[in-house]
């Protein structure tokens, strides 16, 4: 189960956040279901690069694609078929899933598929166990700070019950709080957002001034979804 919400984050504002986006998107469809980000922003950007695995109670990926030329016999029914070709250009909709593909096939670091292709994870057909593997890393999302203080951590997609979304986004709420230096006394503003939505707030930190403050998280969330290669005006 997903872990409770810390007192500064009051799980009614997740509620009527994750609502009034999901509302926002049904209003807004496209070819396939968006991604919603939680924006996290920083008092203090980290000394050195700081990257971190998050770990989620559900996939924030509305499918799963898997790229292999020999497929195993033990497909599971909710992983999708591409052929090893696919990787030279992804359709729309695998992109906005998690693509695994056949530790056996390179993955090109370059060309027309490269860029926007998504996440793609390695897996070893061969091992008994790689379904269950690819389903671990489905729910693992990565809060990375290269530069600024604002990023952009996928938590679910359009397609995803209100609940499911609210769960995802508690989740990544406290384990975000918990890993990023200082902790909570370095989180500055949070912010829930799609790729074409304005940034919802969620949280801004006591004496930062409230929503009104928080306009400078709210700028800085463009550099956060161009750092997550979402961008705005842009169908993938």
């Amino acid at each position: 189960s997903a872990p409770a919400p810390n007192p500064r984050l009051g799980r009614e504002a997740v509620v009527r956040a994750v609502g009034a986006l999901l509302r926002w998107l049904k209003h807004h469809p496209s070819p396939a279901p968006e991604p919603v980000y939680l924006l996290v922003t920083l008092k203090t950007a980290p000394v050195r690069r700081f990257e971190h695995y998050l770990s989620l109670p559900l996939s924030p990926f509305p499918s799963i694609f898997l790229v292999a030329d020999r497929l195993p016999d033990d497909l599971p029914d909710d992983i999708e078929t591409l052929p090893s070709s696919a990787l030279r250009s992804l359709p729309p909709v695998a992109r906005r899933g998690l693509v695994l593909v056949d530790s056996r096939l390179k993955i090109p670091s370059s060309g027309k598929g490269a860029k926007g292709r998504g996440r793609v994870v390695p897996v070893d057909l061969a091992d008994p166990a790689w379904a269950e593997s690819a389903r671990e890393a489905a729910r693992r999302v990565e809060l990375r700070v290269e530069a600024g203080t604002c990023r952009a951590v996928r938590v679910g997609h359009a397609a995803m019950a209100p609940e499911e979304a609210v769960e995802n986004v508690v989740a990544a709420v406290e384990a975000a709080a918990a890993c990023v230096p200082r902790k909570w006394r370095n989180v500055r503003a949070l912010h829930l957002k799609a790729p074409e939505s304005i940034a919802l707030p969620l949280y801004a930190a006591p004496g930062t001034g409230g929503n009104d403050d928080s306009k400078d998280a709210k700028r800085q969330a463009a550099t956060a979804v161009e750092q997550g290669r979402v961008k705005r005006g842009r169908k993938e």
